[in-house]
């Protein structure tokens, strides 16, 4: 389906939903502010592509972490594996890279400070205030790792009042959850604290078959202070503490190739994974934030926003999926951050209003990355392809039978076999050659090796952004944000004893999986680089807004250091295009916003694994085209409903700016259909001193795939089109103070995978994470 035909089948329905809509002005949608542009708005007033919703739509959804939101945002897509490894794509554009040395390419920010590092990004959605995800470029706006989009995390604040809440839960998985928050005076008119917190915890949906326990649940516990200060009326400052601790077990990731000692690969059935218990996460994610706000005079205010974090997430990982001592890896990333940013801001009701600032940001990070196998149990992995003269690596035949899908006993070699030199063939790389000293050595078992990435980044930006009201129906808007950057990066190898024998799989010399590289080696760069955008919207009457906008994003070099070499992967830069309309229906009941889109993308780094190991690969131009839509409001006092549609048709070119042919030519990005839509509402009825409400809710995703490469494996690394089914329904009383509830998620029990390949895709032994399957829980709160 085109994107005119889109277009006139969306202006139909419009034409139409007034008419279906039933003459009551009293009732209208609550009105929506937010602060995208660094001002107070209407949502409907804001020239941005910008999906918003308020804490208590996301409450009564039973919206409480990433993966619940995305449906409710067109053109959102999360992947979560593990609160420590999530995906998070906007447009086609994801980012996920745990690298500490690279820049994210969507930003979140929680109350104004930056989270977005990939280890510490996932948080819990709980006590917010409000939630915004902006698309497209956002780099002015929002500064670091907006590249394609950001999402804003507001939390309420402490307020001059006396409330609190609980909220109680059970569910399948052995499912237990509470929640709730304290909100006080400290002193009168002056000074107030608020306390928040969320615990959920379930098993895992995927067993184990090593040791009986199980994979792909949560268990994570989040805790916030908050103190508000109001020396005078014209001063307002927050400070802010966020604490959050997860120890969810393993991911399942289950060998698509390896049987388990049931004989399967299905990836929605039980898993053998090594280490059984031991798998899974131990994360901390910790924060400070201070913003105040000064009125200077009624024109303009000064805010200041300094954030603190820091984090300290190690995860272990069965990267062969299966019963064998293959590939177990682990990751052990660490980091801290410190932010300032000074912004003011210009509003006097006339022609013009706009901020200008700056701002300073400080990140030290690393990962270590321990690698162990069992050689004895890994060269039957790797014979037959380095016979063949491939760096490689697959199941051997010989150990599985096809027909009947087991494992055949398996024995492991003790050693090298004598005929080794035959496996240093000319089709092997010159540096694989002359090993036949190696025929007849011993195999080792169990060892580790390790290598550890850093990164420091000192970052200073200028920024200014502006709205000029033409006329009372047309505004023009300009923005620029002009970032220095100093980059640190780090690379050291901690290889075990005795060197290995098997050293040359990873490495090209034999003895060491990963080449010494005789202590830390570090490498230094700057850069500079800008990010503007430039927006036109015209008023064709109050209750619709047109607008068009040009905009650049970028996403800073990746310096990259290893034993040998110092790399620099160059800078991205992705020029966005954009048209949209926001309006409201039915008397200020229905808010509605449209959009299509181009993006062009230069230099778009891909991340590759080899052998266990990320490269980057500069996978050159890439083109994004889509339309998006979004419906909410109420239809009546009894009704009120959503629905979402995202069209993204993103692609890499078929050719360079040299106009050589590209290696990903036509292929789609990762992680991103063509299609997807989202559709529900709330209905309430009146029952006892109260009302009944039912809330269904139901998300599609047409076919995507797992990888840039979509011929990796045959192009088995893919999801088909799937829908998912949700409900919630329960009973409210007169005031809100009460609440019983049950839901249930993915009802129909759909099986659908939310990732494939992985690093053991790397050794030719590809790994498939099913998603969750269905799931019920009853809850009961109480509000004062």
């Amino acid at each position: 389906m085109n994107s005119t035909r889109l277009l006139h089948r969306l202006g139909v329905i419009l034409a139409l939903l007034p008419a279906l809509l039933p003459a009551q002005e009293t009732i209208q949608l609550d009105k929506l502010t937010v602060t995208a542009q660094g001002r107070v708005q209407p949502v409907g007033e804001v020239p941005i592509p910008l999906t918003a919703y308020i804490g208590s739509f996301l409450e009564q959804n039973g919206v409480s972490d990433y993966e619940a939101l995305a449906p409710y945002v067109p053109g959102l897509f999360i992947q979560e594996q593990s609160p420590n490894n999530p995906g998070i794509n906007i447009r086609g554009i994801t980012t996920d890279s745990g690298d500490p040395r690279g820049e994210s390419r969507v930003s979140i920010f929680q109350d104004g400070v930056s989270i977005s590092r990939s280890r510490a990004s996932v948080v819990e959605l709980f006590d917010l205030e409000r939630i915004e995800v902006l698309k497209g470029p956002q780099g002015t706006l929002f500064g670091r790792g907006a590249e394609i989009g950001a999402v804003s995390i507001v939390q309420r604040k402490a307020a001059n009042e006396r409330s609190g809440s609980l909220t109680v839960g059970f569910g399948s998985d052995r499912e237990y959850r509470v929640a709730g928050h304290l909100n006080a005076p400290l002193v009168d008119g002056k000074l107030f604290g608020r306390l928040a917190f969320t615990h959920v915890q379930h098993d895992g949906s995927i067993e184990n078959l090593a040791d009986g326990s199980d994979l792909n649940g949560k268990h994570t516990t989040a805790l916030r202070a908050a103190l508000r200060w109001q020396p005078t009326d014209r001063t307002t400052a927050d400070l802010i503490a966020n604490w959050q601790h997860d120890t969810p077990p393993g991911t399942a990731f289950k060998s698509g190739v390896i049987p388990t000692s049931r004989g399967d690969t299905n990836p929605f059935s039980a898993a053998e994974l090594t280490r059984g218990s031991a798998l899974g996460v131990d994360r901390t994610v910790g924060g400070l934030t201070g913003i105040v706000t000064h009125e200077l005079n009624p024109a303009w205010s000064v805010t200041s926003i300094t954030g603190w974090r820091e984090y300290d997430a190690y995860e272990s990982f069965d990267a062969d999926g299966s019963g064998l001592y293959l590939l177990e890896f682990a990751e052990d990333a660490r980091g801290r951050q410190l932010s300032q940013e000074l912004r003011f801001n210009y509003d006097a009701d006339g022609r013009f209003a706009g901020f200008f600032g700056a701002s300073w940001f400080r990140e030290n990070g690393s990962a270590r990355v321990p690698f162990s196998t069992d050689e004895r149990q890994l060269w039957p992995f790797l014979s037959g392809s380095f016979a063949s003269g491939l760096v490689q690596a697959g199941v051997p035949g010989a150990l599985v039978n096809f027909a009947v899908p087991t494992l055949n006993p398996f024995i492991p070699q003790a050693t090298l076999p004598a005929t080794f030199a035959a496996f240093a063939n000319p089709a092997l790389p010159p540096s694989l050659q002359g090993l036949s000293f190696l025929a007849g050595a011993p195999l080792q078992g169990r060892r580790t090796d390790e290598y550890t990435q850093s990164g420091r980044t000192q970052a200073y930006d200028v920024f200014a952004d502006g709205t000029w009201r033409v006329t009372d129906r047309l505004e023009v808007t300009a923005g620029l944000r002009v970032t220095e950057e100093k980059l640190t990066s780090g690379y050291e190898v901690s290889n075990g004893t005795p060197p290995a024998t098997l050293g040359f799989i990873l490495n090209a010399i034999p003895g060491y999986p990963y080449l010494p590289s005789g202590g830390k080696r570090e490498a230094k760069d700057s850069h500079s680089s800008w990010d503007g955008r430039v927006v036109v919207q015209y008023q064709f009457r109050p209750t619709l807004n047109a607008y068009a906008s040009v905009s650049r994003g970028h996403r800073a070099p990746s310096l990259l250091v290893d034993s040998t070499s110092v790399t620099t992967a160059g800078e991205e830069e992705v020029w966005n295009y954009e048209a949209g309309c926001k309006g409201t229906l039915g008397n200020g009941r229905l808010q509605w916003s449209a959009s299509v889109f181009q993006y062009d993308y230069a230099h778009f780094q891909t991340s590759v694994l080899s052998l266990g190991r990320f490269t980057v690969l500069d996978a050159g131009n890439a083109t994004g085209r889509g339309f998006e839509f979004a419906l909410q409001g109420v239809v009546n006092e009894r009704l009120s409903v959503f629905a979402t549609y995202a069209h993204t048709d993103a692609t890499f070119d078929d050719s360079g700016d040299d106009g050589q042919p590209q290696a990903y030519a036509g292929y789609s990005f990762r992680l991103t259909p063509r299609n997807a839509f989202s559709f529900g509402g709330t209905l309430t009825l009146p029952a006892g001193n109260g009302r009944f409400f039912v809330t269904p809710t139901y998300q599609y995703k047409s076919a995507h795939w797992f990888e840039d490469n979509n011929a990796s494996f045959g192009g088995r690394l893919r999801q088909d089109g799937y829908g998912l089914a949700h409900v919630r329904l329960g009973w409210r009383s007169a005031q809100d103070r009460w609440e019983i509830s049950v839901h249930a998620t993915n009802l129909f029990d759909e099986e659908y995978l939310i990732d494939a390949g992985n690093v053991g895709g790397s050794f030719g032994i590809p790994t498939f994470v099913a998603g969750a399957p269905r799931r019920w829980g009853v809850q009961a709160g109480y509000r004062w």
